[in-house]
């Protein structure tokens, strides 16, 4: 497998919201101040809280990385897809087979930090439970903030060289499709899921793509790409798979 950076084919730009449609708790460390939130909300120097792009990226990389291991046949070609896709690192015995050489490989999807719209947050009481007696433990009340349901957080993708082989668009389709098959199934992100916390939608507003004749012409608009050529793209990725799993994507 081989990640090359070195020329740029094209940059994909997407712009992306995510909308809480329960409380969001996206946690910052913990203080010792006793007269502040015991759990406060990762928030930047404006005070508006944010969703780290590391979390929105580990949890489209779980989903897609899980989705794969169902579908290819061979499990080296699904490590190297999801390494192509979101980067990582690769553990290796070297020649004499006593040592681990370790690569690391870039990612080609890069995602920002959302930033919400607000800087409006609400204060939640919470009760730890005693496993063994099944009882609010000693001492176990502590206060946690949310983000409030109906709060947007707005961010922005790169996906670097979208073509996979001969695919022109299959990186793009691919995550598409996760974006998909997330906002169906799971929609779960940040912290205290079991309490209720943390059910969003993803939404893509818009995507546009830059080349290097745009950099040329001095054009920093990009080309606009059409929402509705999405399903052509994830059939991209769809023939990708095909292509490189011997037909049998299970993709329908």
């Amino acid at each position: 497998m081989t990640v090359d950076f070195s020329k740029l084919e094209s940059r994909i730009l997407i712009s992306y919201a995510v909308v809480t449609l329960s409380d969001l708790h996206i946690g910052a460390r913990e203080t010792t101040d006793p007269t502040a939130v015991d759990n406060p909300v990762l928030k930047d120097s404006a005070g508006r809280p944010i969703i780290p792009g590391s979390s929105i990226k580990g949890v489209f990389r779980s989903e897609i990385e899980r989705l794969l291991n169902s579908i290819f046949t061979d499990s080296k070609k699904c490590k190297n897809l999801a390494l192509e896709l979101f980067g990582g690192e690769e553990k290796e015995l070297s020649e004499n087979k006593n040592e681990k050489k370790v690569k690391s490989y870039a990612s080609s999807i890069k995602i920002r930090d959302a930033v919400a719209e607000t800087t409006r947050t609400r204060i939640r009481d919470g009760v730890r439970i005693d496993r063994a007696t099944r009882k609010a433990a000693e001492g176990g009340k502590f206060d946690i903030e949310v983000v409030p349901k109906g709060t947007t957080f707005n961010g922005t993708i790169i996906i670097e060289n979208p073509s996979l082989g001969d695919h022109q668009y299959a990186k793009l389709g691919a995550f598409l499709a996760t974006v998909d098959f997330f906002n169906a199934t799971s929609r779960s992100l940040g912290g205290g899921t079991s309490r209720g916390y943390g059910e969003v939608e993803f939404k893509v507003k818009e995507i546009r793509e830059f080349t290097k004749e745009d950099y040329i012409s001095g054009n920093t608009q990009g080309k606009p790409i059409n929402l509705g050529e999405k399903g052509g793209f994830i059939d991209q990725w769809k023939k990708y798979i095909e292509s490189n799993n011997g037909g049998a994507s299970g993709i329908q």
